[in-house]
């Protein structure tokens, strides 16, 4: 329960290695998913800089009072890519937003932004044109704007389509080709399917059928895997084959 005689994770030279930890890091947690390199790796701590101040005051009897805050910016560096990335924290007391003043417990910092901004961006085999409209869906996504963000996954979805050939007819003609060509997966033009509906909500005005967070969310995680399993499966199937005597 208490993690008394846990066994550490070590490497090929018995250094510790970071515990597998499927979100970004933050000072709470400096291992995770590195937001560049997309790779699991453990962070080297840079410095923190206040963001966002709360009218307190820590006194002090030797020099200024020191204005309190409950937000920072820290900037952490990627042990695998030697890269930095920046993380907006927010101050946690327990369990509670230390803004909040619930309870008690022990202090930490926990992220709720980082940069580069995790997820968007994809991998080098897909083409730009594709991975441009999934960039402005990840940002819009950021920037807590899912109607945006729908609308863009749909425009990326367009793009697939006319890199896949498809360049006349509807987007729902055009998806209703693909799968008939066999470019995708029953599964996967059903999802696409939902893409396209959920883009046009985004898109028009609807008081009634708006789009959510989670909405957004789901839609550019399945264009992700849209994009894996039409670009990145198989360039890494030909390069594992041209790597071969």
């Amino acid at each position: 329960m208490f993690g008394f005689g846990r066994k550490k994770t070590v490497g090929k030279r018995g250094e510790p290695l970071p515990e597998s930890h499927d979100g970004p890091p933050d000072s709470a947690n400096p291992s995770g998913l590195c937001p560049r390199c997309e790779k699991q790796s453990s962070f080297d701590f840079v410095g923190s800089l206040p963001l966002t101040f709360d009218g307190g005051y820590i006194v002090s009897r030797d020099g200024p009072n020191v204005p309190t805050f409950h937000e920072q910016a820290t900037v952490m560096l990627c042990r695998n890519c030697h890269q930095g990335i920046a993380i907006i924290e927010e101050q946690w007391t327990g369990e509670h937003r230390s803004i909040e003043r619930k309870g008690g417990g022990i202090s930490s910092w926990k992220g709720f932004h980082w940069w580069p901004l995790v997820g968007a961006t994809l991998h080098k085999a897909v083409p730009v044109t594709v991975a441009s409209a999934y960039h402005e869906a990840a940002l819009a996504l950021s920037a807590n704007c899912p109607r945006a963000a729908a609308a863009m996954a749909r425009r990326t979805l367009e793009a697939i389509a006319v890199d896949r050939g498809e360049t006349t007819g509807t987007l729902a003609q055009r998806l209703a080709n693909m799968s008939t060509k066999g470019l995708l997966h029953p599964t996967l033009s059903d999802w696409s399917r939902e893409v396209r509906l959920i883009g046009n909500t985004g898109a028009h005005f609807d008081p009634i059928n708006d789009v959510s967070p989670n909405d957004a969310r789901q839609l550019i995680d399945f264009i992700r895997e849209l994009a894996k399993y039409i670009y990145v499966l198989p360039f890494e199937l030909n390069e594992r084959r041209a790597a071969k005597p």
